[in-house]
This record gives C-alpha cells, structure tokens and sequence, in this order.
C-alpha cells in the first residue's frame, strides 16, 4: 500500500477575495489614465444597464433595502465584537479575524464592479463638453446675481406655512415620482441621463441621521436613492435629484451638485426649480464670499424678504443639529471622498461653481 506523504489541500473560494481587491483598486487607477474605455465599456454599457436593473428591481418596494441591510450590519458588528472578545480567551480569533477581512474585501470588490469605478470616469465637463479654466472675481458676481435673480422671481410662486417658509405642494411619494421629469429634459443632452431608474426613497431613519447632518445616501448595491425626508423643503427637491445623479453614475460629489441643478432648471415645476437654484445660489455666493466679503454683503441686500426667511429659518434648523456626532460624520464622508479620488475630500462640493460658470458662460447666458 502506497503511503500519501503529501495532501494537495484545496484553497477555499473565498480566499480568492482578497487578492482580488488589491487587484480591482488597480484597475480603478488604470481606468483614470484610460477614461475613454471605462466609458464604452463600463459606465455608459454594462455598470448602466446592471445599475438600472438593481434599481428598477428594488425601486418595486416601497422600503429603503439599504436601511434594511445598513441596520442589519450595524446589528451584525455588534454581535462581532462580542464573538470576538469570547474567541479572544477562547481560541480562534485569527480565524473570525480573517473571515472578517474576506467579507470585507468582496464588499470592496462588488462595490467597485458595481459603481465605484465610476469615481474614476472623465470629468463631466470633459464628457460634456464644457471648458472649466479660472474665473475672474467679475464673472463670479455676474452668477451669484444671475442666480439671485432666479431664486426672488422663482420664490414668488412657492407655497408657504403660517411663518412665510416655503412648502412643498406635494406629500413626499408624489415629490419622488416627479424627480425623473426633471431627468427628461436631459436625455438629449447627453446619453449619460438616458435610462430609467428606480424613483427616491424616504428613510425611517432620516430623524436620527439629522445629527450626522447627512440628508441623502446613494446605496450601490441596491441601486437606491435615499433622501432624508425630515430636511427642510427648501433643498429636499434638489437633494432627490442629487442622489438620482448618483443612479445615473455621476460618482463626484461636486458633479452631482451641478446636476442636480441642470435637471432642476429643465424641470416642469417651480419647487424644483427654485430648489435646484438656491442650491446653486448658497454655492455660488460661498465662492463669492471667500473672494469678496464686501461683494457678498452687497449682492446679499437684493435677497428677497421670502428668500431671505428661507435661508434662515434652514440655517436655525442646521444650528441645532450641530454637534460632535455631525463633526464626527462629516469627518467620515471626507475619508471616503478621499479614499475614492476625490482628493480635495469634503472641499469638492464648492467647484461645483465651476460647472455652473462653463455651462452659463458656454451658453452667453452671463
């Protein structure tokens, strides 16, 4: 009888994970330097047509399945911690350690096949054709009047409360619903905006997420987009069309902004516009005033009384909400931003001014 001295021992598939991760965030790097082909081949066919399927097929529930499964992995790591510290006495930790690491680099793994590469697309300037170069002090201020203008004449149609503050017409289903008339107008722009997408989510969480600050989440593994619905009105509009941006693999933060905006402007109904553009305002006269205080306070005497007691009674709402959970929050989103090429972290929400300025200036509307 032959003796076996050696057993071939069978690598689980599982292990396959986590050189698979360092792998795909290669690939993320190389698609940077080969936009052209993460477009043809990723972005604008297979991620697209997948990212619809996802999302029309979760859109059918009329829950938020990423609050479900974020709870249940909040649930989950507590119950890790506990088995953790009895594998800690008892032997065995290594092993639950590992584990852990598996799961967490096929998360990584199937979040980047799924939509993360898309952090890694052209510019959308770039894909629309837009030019951003600096602007002058003078082209600035012609914007932040431009959109002023927008915003006074816009509030004059908006529904009010008892106090004077703008209210949404509308109960929250009917408002999701509308989000994708302001996406029409767009789908001769640029193929990007051509498809079809699961409509916005309410969270039932969205009182307890008030204090991280946070007031969307874009899920990718469940293709939803996620609002927080006890936001004031005055931006909810703007922030569903925001995270709908992030359906359509629009992956930048600044970028979404702008988009939000543009599909605002071509939507049929004023909440949206005057929502999409004071979004557009608060960003563009920040700009403004890290540039010119004096400019900014000047342009700030022509804000309409009804504009001017929205700005407010949003920012008192804010006020209260700030805390070391909102810091801590704010701390994370800037870590993922980075850590997904968006180098300047929570800094890149403010160039979404430049979009705006390329897009006005492309049009002579400025």
């Amino acid at each position: 009888m032959r003796e076996v001295l050696f057993r071939r021992k069978k690598i689980p598939m599982s292990a396959l994970w986590l050189p698979a991760a360092p792998l795909v965030y290669w690939l993320g790097h190389w698609f940077e330097k080969n936009p052209d082909v993460l477009e043809k081949f990723y972005a604008l066919s297979i991620q697209k047509i997948l990212m619809q399927g996802i999302s029309r097929a979760t859109g059918i529930l009329p829950f938020s399945l990423a609050e479900v499964l974020f709870w249940g992995h909040v649930m989950a790591l507590l119950i890790l911690l506990v088995i953790l510290m009895k594998t800690l006495f008892k032997g065995g930790a290594l092993r639950l350690v590992y584990r852990t690491m598996v799961y967490l680099a096929m998360v990584y793994v199937v979040f980047m096949l799924v939509w993360g590469l898309n952090y890694s697309r052209q510019p959308l300037a770039d894909t629309l054709g837009l030019k951003i170069r600096p602007y002058t002090l003078e082209e600035l201020h012609s914007l932040s009047e431009h959109l002023l203008y927008q915003a006074n004449t816009l509030r004059e149609g908006q529904l009010t409360d008892r106090e004077g503050i703008m209210r949404i017409a509308s109960d929250q289903s009917d408002l999701f619903s509308r989000t994708s008339l302001g996406y029409d107008a767009l789908k001769e722009i640029h193929p990007i905006f051509d498809g079809d997408w699961g409509p916005p989510k309410p969270l039932l969480s969205s009182g307890a997420m008030l204090h991280t600050g946070i007031t969307g989440v874009f899920m990718p593994f469940t293709g939803e987009a996620n609002v927080n619905v006890r936001v004031p009105d005055l931006l909810l509009p703007a922030t569903a069309m925001h995270e709908k941006a992030h359906q359509m693999g629009i992956a930048r933060e600044d970028e979404a902004n702008y988009v939000a905006y543009l599909s605002a402007m071509g939507h049929p109904d004023s909440d949206f516009q005057y929502s999409g553009t004071v979004l557009a305002l608060i960003h563009a006269t920040n700009a403004l005033y890290r540039e010119s205080p004096e400019a900014y306070y000047a342009l700030k005497k022509n804000y309409s009384i009804g504009l001017e007691r929205d700005l407010a009674a949003y920012r008192a709402f804010w006020a209260s909400y700030e805390g070391p959970v909102n810091d801590r929050a704010d701390q994370i989103n800037d870590t993922y931003l980075k850590s997904n090429h968006q180098i300047e972290g929570v800094k890149s929400y403010g160039r979404m001014v430049d979009l705006i300025l390329a897009d006005f200036l492309a049009r002579g509307a400025l």
